[in-house]
């Protein structure tokens, strides 16, 4: 029993010793050399900054400058293992492989670090999962206009027989998740086989399977139309229009100078807030923010002055095929960041946390009624009441609900499915408020919903 206790203190003692002697060199003594690199993240295809790159066993750490590249000076010459950490390692779930390199004396040596390639971290979340196939599905669903991911998406597998009865079966099927990720995993890849997925009652083309193996297909889905905006650029002081002024919508690829009569239009715009700049030589700057609803925005005047001054709101006038005007505001019943982070973990779903606003009139139940396919399903009514009494036990009179400005489908199933966690902020809109914003679909009011992108962590 005693040697058991002796030969770890020994070796221990041993391990100190030659420590202490490699101490006792100078720095001119001791052997070193240099490790430099790269750092790579090929989910994105891009260099990764910022990624904290160190030398097992030794004091020798940097970090990777913009470009992805780090210098280690002073390793000590021998067999090391290089690491690195990025925070958006914890952010794919995955860990960054390390590199075995071989310092000499004197010299530098040249090594490559990455954050495994999509279909690498594909394979290995689909490897403990169940099933034998040997081709595995995975990606984002996003809303083809403003690139909202979709939470809640369905994204189903399909492989088609031929023969004398062609036809399409389902092989396979799962859910977005909070980012608007999917997976299917370990499918048969002698199938031919098609993908598609679909948000309420919309949905993408089959895209079809040409080979085997861990593969990443991202879908995007239009829930939402773009919008038109257009208007003319005016002198503030004599109302006279501006020709060759530039206008652009910051964050997106509008840009362009007005014609002689001050017009401008831009088409294809994603609904929703946006920042307008003009620009005109001998004017100043202006900056304005708008949002716009309606299919057609028309009407803007945007007035220039020779100096900074404070200038009336931007008064949008908006046209669509339904009656949708906007108007400068409305009163703010819903619950703030603040407000969702501080109860958002004694909630157990959607429903809880739109109860939690206490809007008066405000009515929030389950309710089983048809979906599209005529197959009763239960959903989640959030109404405004305007008045008591009457009414049969499943009738809803829901409210319109957009998701980052675009559209639900289908909006009492997507409630009811919806991560509470998801959400970042909300706001209700009463019926007299949304008539003006919406017209027809606004009549029964309207939830605005905004999420964590990526979910909450």
């Amino acid at each position: 029993m005693m040697m058991h206790h002796r030969l770890p203190l020994f070796a221990a003692l041993a391990v100190l010793l030659l420590a202490a002697q490699g101490r006792g060199l100078s720095a001119q003594e001791r052997p070193t050399g240099t490790v430099t690199g790269l750092v790579y993240d090929s989910t994105t295809s891009t260099p990764l900054e910022g990624a904290n790159v160190a030398v097992v066993g030794t004091s020798a750490m940097t970090v990777s400058d913009g470009e992805g590249r780090f210098r280690l000076e002073d390793v000590p010459a021998g067999e090391h293992m290089v690491m690195f950490f990025h925070p958006r390692l914890g952010t794919l779930g995955v860990s960054g492989t390390g590199q075995q390199v071989v310092v000499a004396a004197g010299s530098a040596v040249e090594t490559y670090l990455a954050i495994p390639s999509r279909e690498t971290i594909l394979a290995g979340w689909c490897s403990i999962e169940e099933g034998v196939g040997d081709t595995s599905i995975g990606g984002f669903v996003t809303d083809v206009i403003t690139g909202v991911p979709l939470p809640g998406a369905k994204v189903t597998a399909f492989a088609q027989h031929t023969g004398l009865l062609a036809r399409r079966s389902k092989v396979a099927e799962g859910r977005t998740g909070n980012s608007g990720e999917f997976r299917l995993c370990n499918l048969d890849g002698s199938l031919d086989l098609s993908v598609t997925a679909f948000f309420g009652t919309s949905e993408t083309d089959h895209v079809a399977i040409t080979r085997s193996g861990p593969q990443i297909l991202d879908m995007s889905i239009r829930i939402a139309d773009p919008v038109s905006i257009a208007g003319t650029v005016l002198d503030h002081v004599t109302r006279a229009p501006l020709q060759g002024a530039r206008v652009q919508l910051l964050g997106t690829g509008h840009d362009m100078l007005t014609d002689s009569a001050g017009r401008f239009g831009f088409a294809d715009v994603p609904p929703g807030k946006q920042v307008i700049r003009t620009d005109q030589l001998g004017y100043a700057t202006r900056t304005d923010s708008l949002t716009a609803f309606s299919r057609e925005a028309l009407g803007l005047e945007i007035l220039l002055a020779t100096e900074a001054i404070v200038l009336e709101p931007l008064v949008i006038t908006g046209r669509s095929a339904d009656p949708i005007y906007t108007t400068p505001g409305t009163r703010f019943s819903g619950l703030t960041e603040v407000q969702v982070d501080s109860i958002i973990h004694r909630v157990a779903d959607l429903g809880s946390l739109v109860r939690a606003s206490q809007m008066p009139g405000l009515s929030v139940r389950n309710v089983w009624v048809p979906d599209s396919f005529g197959m009763l399903r239960e959903g989640l009514c959030i109404e405004i009441q305007r008045r008591r009494g009457g009414g049969m036990p499943n009738a809803c009179n829901m409210v319109e609900v957009r998701i980052n400005d675009g559209p639900v489908p289908e909006p009492m199933f997507f409630l009811k499915e919806l991560n509470p966690t998801d959400i970042r902020w909300f706001q209700i809109i009463t019926p007299l408020e949304a008539g003006f914003l919406y017209g027809d679909r606004g009549a029964n009011g309207v939830l605005l919903l905004y999420t964590q992108r990526g979910g909450r962590r």
